[in-house]
């Protein structure tokens, strides 16, 4: 009976103690809807930074995916509503990629690249209904993936999971003010 009485008084008090987190009260109660312009793609090819690299390359078509990872990254978190109507919205968010770096990060004796560092440099604004600027944010994102061993995975899926993840940093600087 007593072990009984325990348990119930530990999950109430984890219930209530546990009940209401949301990062919502950060945000203004007035903003509901956002609208997510496509992300503009601002590399600028010519610009060497790769020392052994004639000429860069990035993912086709990055900025198509950005953008879907953000309108699912915002859908996710709830606390803003995308909308397709840009007069609907309260809140219209523009996004631009300004670098897309790939680099060696671990090779075999016999320089066989082992694993690489993804870097995603980006920017986006934010703005209000009536166009005012509320927010610039630089941010930037990388990931490390391995060709090999157990944790191997394709590019496609780091640059996947490289793109979920600076979506979920753009969300967080708008609904968490920290």
């Amino acid at each position: 009976m007593m072990v009984k009485s325990k348990i119930l008084i530990f999950l109430v008090i984890f219930v209530f103690a546990g009940c209401g987190y949301t990062t919502r009260g950060f945000l203004n109660p007035e903003y509901k809807r956002i609208y997510v312009e496509p992300v503009k793609n601002k590399i600028d090819i010519t610009n060497e930074t790769a020392e052994y690299n004639s000429y860069r390359s990035y993912p086709p078509l990055i900025e198509n995916d950005f953008t879907r990872n953000l309108i699912s990254r915002f859908n996710l978190d709830g606390n803003l509503k995308t909308t397709n109507d840009k007069d609907k919205s309260q809140l219209d968010i523009s996004c631009e990629i300004t670098d897309f770096l790939r680099e060696v990060v671990r090779s075999d004796d016999n320089d066989n690249v082992e694993a690489y560092r993804l870097k995603i440099f980006y920017r986006f604004y934010l703005y209000d209904s009536q166009g005012k600027l509320l927010k610039e944010v630089n941010l930037s994102t990388d990931k490390d993936y391995s060709l090999v061993g157990i944790y191997a995975k394709s590019e496609a899926k780091a640059i996947s999971e490289l793109l979920d993840d600076a979506a979920r940093r753009v969300v967080e600087s708008i609904v968490e003010e920290w």
